[in-house]
């Protein structure tokens, strides 16, 4: 079986690995841009509030204004959280850094063709990040009376699922093209 896709309308072949290989890359760079989108949304009554004074500082030792402070990524809650260097905070943080760590580690590793890796990062991803959910669930930051979840929370599953998707492909068309191999050499 060849590993080439005919894309007429194009007029060029297309590895299906390549393809695969281009999934997972998307998946990953929306793990990675979950990183920057909002995290956390002002409630209706509490943006209100921000909005009163857009200009006022909100979190001065990063320089973040009510205005931004609408809207908080995870980029921006490991700013503010380190920041304020507090033991517990410590720990928001480096769960933010592993979320941001192994969403690059499986980019990587989607240009590299590497599925059993991709697969590994994308279940840490998943994983670090859904601990980091039940963190700030834990300690009342998310959901609360100032702020409900944001975008972020819903796309990471998105990009988790895309990844899988580009990894199992590129496992198969591996396994498939292994197999092919060794029908080739028994053959000989």
């Amino acid at each position: 079986m060849s590993e080439k896709i005919e894309v007429k309308k194009a007029g060029f072949k297309m590895d299906k690995r390549l393809i695969s290989c281009i999934i997972a890359l998307i998946g990953s760079i929306m793990l990675i841009a979950t990183l920057f989108l909002p995290f956390a949304s002002a409630t209706e009554k509490y943006r209100e509030q921000l909005e009163k004074f857009p200009d006022t500082m909100y979190a001065e030792e990063i320089g973040m204004t009510n205005k931004d402070a609408v809207n908080i990524s995870l980029f921006e809650f490991g700013k503010i959280y380190s920041s304020t260097a507090a033991a517990q905070n410590a720990q928001a943080v480096s769960i933010t850094c592993v979320v941001m760590i192994s969403a690059l580690l499986s980019a990587i590793f989607s240009l590299l063709k590497k599925p059993i890796a991709i697969m590994i990062f994308n279940v840490l991803s998943l994983a670090t990040f859904l601990l980091l959910k039940w963190d700030f669930n834990d300690r009342g930051v998310l959901p609360s009376s100032r702020y409900d979840c944001g975008m972020a929370q819903y796309f990471c599953y998105f990009g988790v699922a895309i990844v899988f998707v580009g990894a199992i492909i590129m496992l198969l068309i591996k396994i498939n093209q292994n197999k092919n191999l060794k029908q080739m050499e028994e053959s000989k």
